[in-house]
C-alpha cells in the first residue's frame, strides 16, 4: 500500500521531526502495552510476529511493552519480559532486528511496579515509598530503605544498558499510572519525612536518581524518555499543576529527550468508549507548553482526523496509540494513502485486550495475538471461489461476508430487517456507547467496496429461499431475548429487551424502578440500568451476584458506576426477584432468605437470551454446506462473534 502524496490529508502527522540524537519520519507512535506473549521473561516468536505485523504499516517508533528492571518485580508467571536477565537478551535483539528492518524505532519501557501486583502472585512482597495499602490489592507493601532504593535505581541502569546492547534506539521510565516512580512522585503515596519525600523537590529525587544511573549506563547518544500521568485522578494524587513543575524541572536538568503524556492509574488510565475522544490532549499541551521537551500523547486517539487536530493545535508534538495499533496493524499506511474509512477501528469496549486470556486479543481484530496460529495466517485468494450465502447482517455475518469477499468469494448477505448491524445496535444505543456502531460502520463501508450484494428485509426460513443459488450457507441470526415468566407478567413488568427496542418510559407515580440482573453482571443490564436512570427513574439494581457489573471491565466500571451514583442509583447484591404486586417488587437474600418489598412503579427484568439454532438445522437438512456462527450457536458476546465470523471465512 503506498501512500499517494496528493491525497494525502494530514500533513502534520507525516511531518519529520528530530528527537533526541534521531530523525523521525513521521509523528505516529506505537504506545507500550503488554502482549502477555512472554515465557520465562522472555518474549516469544509470536511477540515478534505481533510486532512485526505492525512495524510494517510504518510508524515513526515503537515504544515496547512494560519490561522490568529488577526481581523484586517480578511476577511469578515470569509474563512480565526481564531484561535484567542476561538470557532474555537473545530475544530482545531479535525483535529489535525484525522492527528496524522496516525502518521503525524502537524505544524500550523499563517500569518497577512497586506496590502493584497487577493481578498476579509474586514470590517476594510488593515495594514502595510508604506502608500504603494499593485499593487494588489486600496488604501493604514493604517500604523501601536507601539501601534498596539505590539498588533498584542501579538496575533501572543496567536493564537500560542492556537494551541499548541489544540494539533499542532507547528507553522510556515508566513514570505514570501509579508504579514505582510514580509512587514516590505523588503525594498520595509518598508520606516519607527523609530525603526522598515530605516536599515536591524531595519526591522528585527517586526520579533523578534513576534517570542519572541510565546517563551514567548509557551515555548521552541513547534516547531517553518519561512516561507522566498529568493528573492521576485519585484523591490527593499528582494533578496537572504538579506534573507540569514536574515536567519543568526535568526539562531542566537536560537529561531526559521527551514526555510521554497520559492520564489516570492502573485501572483508571485505559479509557473506554464512554471518555471523551483525546482525553488527555489539554493536559498534554499545557505541559509541553510549560517545558521545552517533546511530548508524546496518547488515550483515545481514534482516528488520523483527531491526531491531525492535536498536533495543528500545538497539543502535542507526537500522537501515540495503542489499542488503534492492536484492531488495526496497517493503520498507518492507511491514513498515509489517505485510506480513513478502511482503518478498522477500535471500539473501546476493554474487553479482550485487557483480559490476557492467556495473552493479548482484540474484540474487532481476531487476528491480534494470533499472528503466528495457521487458521488465521494469510491464505490469500482462493483458487476456486464459492456461492456463499451469509444470513444474518450482525457483526458476526458481517465479518464472514468481508473476509470471505477479500478471499474471492462470491457473497451475499441476507438481513431480516432493514437495516445492518443486528443486535449490536441496540448494544450501541446504550448511554455513552454510541461509538460502538463504528465496527459497523466499518464492516459496512467493506462490504461496499468488495462489491458484497446485500438483500435487505429478507427473511430465510429455509433452503427454497435460496433457491439453490448458492455452495455455501453461513447462519448467523443471533438469539432472541427470552420474555418474562407468566408469574411475573404485568403491565408495570417490562423485559431488559423492550427498553433497549422501545426506550425507556417516562417515569411515572414514585419514579422509582426495579432493574432485575440474573447474574450475567454485563453491560445488557447495567446499561439498561443507565438508560433507566438518563429517563428519570430513580433505580435499585438487583443481582444474585456479590459483585456488582463482575464481567464488565475494569476500566469501564469505575466510570459507570460513577454515572450511576451520580443519579442515586442502589444497589442489592444477593439477590434475586421473588415477585412482583402492585406494591413494588419482592426480593430474597440468596443466603438469608430474608424477603423485602421494594416500592417501585417499573420492574425491568434481565431474562437472557436463547440461540435461534432452528434455521441451521433445517438448512443441513436439505443436504447445504451450512456453518452456524455467532450467538445462534450459544449467545454471548459480541467479539466471540466476530473471531467465530472471520475463522470461518479464513477456512472456507
Amino acid at each position: 500500500m503506498e501512500a499517494n502524496p496528493a491525497s494525502r490529508a494530514f500533513p502534520k502527522l507525516f511531518e519529520p521531526l528530530k528527537l533526541g540524537r534521531i530523525t523521525l519520519p513521521n509523528r505516529i507512535v506505537m504506545l507500550p502495552h503488554g502482549t502477555s506473549m512472554v515465557r520465562d521473561g522472555a518474549i516469544t516468536d509470536e511477540d515478534i510476529a505481533y510486532y512485526e505485523a505492525r512495524a510494517k504499516s510504518g510508524p515513526a517508533m515503537m515504544v515496547t511493552g512494560a519490561a522490568i528492571v529488577h526481581p523484586t518485580s517480578a511476577i511469578r508467571s515470569r509474563k512480565l519480559v526481564e531484561p535484567y536477565n542476561e538470557a532474555v537478551l537473545e530475544g530482545l535483539k531479535r525483535r529489535v532486528d525484525v522492527i528496524h528492518s522496516h525502518g521503525v524505532k524502537v524505544v524500550g519501557q523499563i517500569v518497577h511496579l512497586g506496590r502493584e501486583t497487577i493481578g498476579g502472585e509474586f514470590d517476594n512482597a510488593p515495594v514502595a515509598p510508604s506502608a500504603i495499602r494499593s485499593p487494588r490489592d489486600p496488604y501493604p507493601p514493604h517500604v523501601l530503605d536507601e539501601d534498596e532504593i539505590a539498588a533498584i535505581v542501579d538496575a533501572f541502569g543496567v536493564s537500560a544498558a542492556n537494551l541499548k546492547r541489544t540494539g533499542h534506539d532507547g528507553v522510556e521510565i515508566h513514570g505514570a499510572h501509579g508504579y514505582l516512580v510514580g509512587q514516590f512522585l505523588s503525594p498520595a503515596t509518598n508520606h516519607r519525612d527523609d530525603r526522598y519525600g515530605g516536599t515536591p523537590e524531595k519526591r522528585l529525587r527517586f526520579l533523578r536518581e534513576v534517570i542519572e544511573s541510565i546517563r551514567k549506563h548509557c551515555g548521552e547518544d541513547f534516547l531517553l524518555g518519561l512516561r507522566l500521568s498529568a493528573d492521576e485522578e485519585v484523591a490527593d494524587g499528582l494533578e496537572i499543576p504538579d506534573t507540569v513543575q514536574i515536567s519543568k524541572l526535568i526539562a531542566e536538568d537536560g537529561l531526559t529527550d521527551y514526555l510521554s503524556i497520559t492520564l489516570g492509574t492502573r485501572g483508571l488510565y485505559v479509557k473506554d468508549v464512554t471518555a471523551p475522544e483525546a482525553t488527555a490532549a489539554r493536559a498534554a499541551g499545557i505541559i509541553r507548553k510549560a517545558c521545552d521537551l517533546p511530548v508524546i500523547v496518547g488515550q483515545r486517539i481514534t482516528g488520523p482526523v483527531i491526531a491531525e487536530r492535536i498536533l495543528a493545535e500545538g497539543q502535542a508534538d507526537l500522537v501515540g496509540m495503542a489499542r488503534a495499533f492492536i484492531a488495526d496493524p496497517d493503520w498507518v499506511a492507511k491514513a498515509a494513502c489517505g485510506q480513513v474509512e478502511r482503518i478498522r477501528p477500535c471500539i473501546g469496549v476493554n474487553q479482550e485486550c485487557r483480559s490476557f486470556s492467556p495473552h493479548l486479543h482484540c474484540a474487532v481484530n481476531p487476528m491480534a495475538g494470533r499472528e503466528v496460529v495457521p487458521e488465521f495466517m494469510d491464505r490469500g485468494r482462493v483458487a476456486a471461489p464459492r456461492r456463499i450465502a451469509v444470513i444474518g447482517g450482525g457483526p458476526a455475518g458481517l465479518e464472514t461476508a468481508r473476509v470471505a469477499a477479500e478471499r474471492g468469494h462470491s457473497v451475499t448477505v441476507f438481513e431480516a430487517s432493514d437495516g445492518l448491524g443486528g443486535q449490536f445496535l441496540y448494544a450501541a444505543s446504550l448511554p455513552h456507547r454510541a461509538d460502538l456502531r463504528r465496527l459497523i460502520d466499518y464492516q459496512q463501508g467493506e462490504l461496499r467496496r468488495l462489491e458484497v450484494k446485500v438483500e435487505l428485509n429478507t427473511k430465510i426460513a429455509g433452503a427454497d429461499d435460496l433457491g439453490g443459488a448458492f455452495d455455501v450457507a453461513v447462519v448467523a441470526v443471533g438469539a432472541a431475548a427470552n420474555p418474562v415468566s407468566d408469574e411475573l407478567a404485568g403491565d408495570h413488568v417490562k423485559t431488559w429487551f423492550e427498553i433497549l427496542e422501545n426506550g425507556a418510559p417516562a417515569p411515572s407515580g414514585s419514579g422509582r424502578a426495579v432493574m432485575v440482573d440474573d447474574g450475567s453482571a454485563f453491560w445488557w443490564t447495567y446499561g439498561v440500568a443507565e438508560s433507566l436512570m438518563d429517563a428519570g427513574w430513580q433505580v435499585t439494581i438487583a443481582t444474585p451476584s456479590a459483585a456488582i457489573a463482575g464481567t464488565i471491565p475494569t476500566e469501564s466500571v469505575g466510570p459507570l458506576l460513577a454515572r450511576l451514583g451520580g443519579g442515586g442509583t442502589e444497589y442489592r447484591v444477593l439477590t434475586v426477584l421473588e415477585g412482583v404486586d402492585p406494591e413494588g417488587a419482592s426480593l430474597m437474600n440468596v443466603t438469608s432468605g430474608r424477603l423485602e418489598t421494594v416500592p417501585c412503579d417499573l420492574v425491568v427484568i434481565q431474562t437472557g437470551r436463547t440461540a435461534r439454532s432452528g434455521l441451521a438445522a433445517e438448512l443441513r437438512k436439505s443436504g447445504l454446506e451450512t456453518h452456524a456462527i455467532g450467538d445462534c450457536v450459544a449467545p454471548r458476546r459480541m467479539s466471540n462473534a466476530v473471531f467465530e465470523g472471520q475463522r470461518l471465512a479464513r477456512q472456507l
